[in-house]
């Protein structure tokens, strides 16, 4: 894969293989992900492959050695995967899982895909409900989130009774930072606590709800398309009837099975009936195939007679796992949400 993307010398830059890249949902700031960004991204890449070369900035990663956790170019990588690359190029930089999130959430405030209210609303509450980040005041937090001291403000928990806030805070003056204890004649009056607003995870889903790994992601991303076909079929399939009932369908109903329902008669036609049947006996349904991960744990049995070697599963094949089976599936999708 080649990008004609330059960095400076004390960058390191280097190709980094997909598969080697960490898209943990608790490491990234964004609040869900936009799939018409990701295939917009993935076909621009396509063509610019075709037409020599990539022009796409380089996806920030951290490491201490051994994972690469994504800071920034979720969606980028995402593409990357439903492209068919193997490998993208990044910046990267030695760091922990939390320096990849404390970078996210600073990450987009003035570059790249514009963040949405909810971005903007997750990242801040992702620093408030961390032990050590929700000392910083509400200043300092609006800084690194790139919104208001009112928004952080507005969000930040208050659990005294009599108003008071007197927990420390860290706080910046001319580039030095000190704690501060304020006190409790200068507490702002205590407000009531707004409802907890549901966070959509960073984590594209399968319909079991199991976070999907990387190199899947491109396949459960084409769900919303096999939806699509489904509501195409079954409009088509009413139109097929309702041609059939018309005075000037006479000739075509000699073609149609017909049935009553209801009192009433229903023409279908047999050859779209077992084509909608074929579309949803193959859609995707489990990110794993509950036989692979017990004896090829994180991989793809290529001699399994249940998912055929793809390592996810349709839902016929994944129902006719042993139940003891897909017990072990779900508890991945506990683990996922505690």
């Amino acid at each position: 894969m080649t990008n004609v993307c330059t960095a400076p010398a004390s960058v390191d830059v280097r190709l980094i293989p997909l598969a080697q890249i960490q898209t943990d949902p608790t490491c990234q700031a964004r609040a869900k992900i936009r799939l018409a960004v990701v295939r917009q991204y993935a076909d621009a890449m396509k063509q610019q492959l075709a037409e020599g070369g990539l022009v796409f900035p380089p996806i920030v990663l951290f490491t201490h050695g051994s994972d690469y956790w994504l800071a920034d170019g979720c969606h980028r990588v995402l593409a990357a995967v439903q492209a068919g690359l193997t490998e993208i190029l990044a910046e990267v930089r030695p760091g922990s899982q939390r320096d990849a999130l404390l970078h996210s959430i600073s990450a987009n405030n003035s570059h790249g895909l514009p963040r949405s209210n909810a971005d903007k609303c997750r990242a801040v509450t992702l620093l408030l409900k961390d032990p050590e980040w929700s000392q910083w005041n509400d200043r300092e937090i609006a800084r690194l989130c790139g919104v208001s001291d009112r928004m952080v403000n507005k969000y930040r928990e208050r659990p005294s009774a009599n108003g008071s806030q007197m927990r420390r805070r860290k706080v910046r003056r001319g580039g030095r930072i000190y704690d501060m204890t304020p006190r409790a004649g200068n507490a702002p009056a205590e407000k009531q606590p707004a409802e907890a607003t549901p966070e959509p995870s960073m984590a594209v889903r399968d319909p079991l709800g199991l976070p999907v790994p990387l190199e899947r992601s491109d396949i459960f991303m084409g769900l919303p398309d096999f939806h699509e076909a489904e509501s195409l079929f079954v409009r088509l399939g009413n139109l097929v009837d309702r041609i059939a009932q018309s005075p000037g369908g006479a000739a075509y109903r000699q073609d149609l099975i017909g049935t009553m329902q209801n009192g009433q008669p229903l023409f279908a036609s047999p050859g779209l009936r077992a084509a909608l049947g074929q579309l949803r006996a193959a859609e995707p349904y489990c990110c794993y195939c509950p036989t692979c991960q017990v004896s090829h744990l994180g991989r793809a049995n290529p001699l399994c007679k249940k998912c055929q070697g793809r390592g996810w599963t349709t839902r016929a094949a994944y129902e006719s796992c042993p139940e003891s089976d897909r017990e072990g599936i779900l508890h991945l999708r506990s683990l996922s949400t505690n």
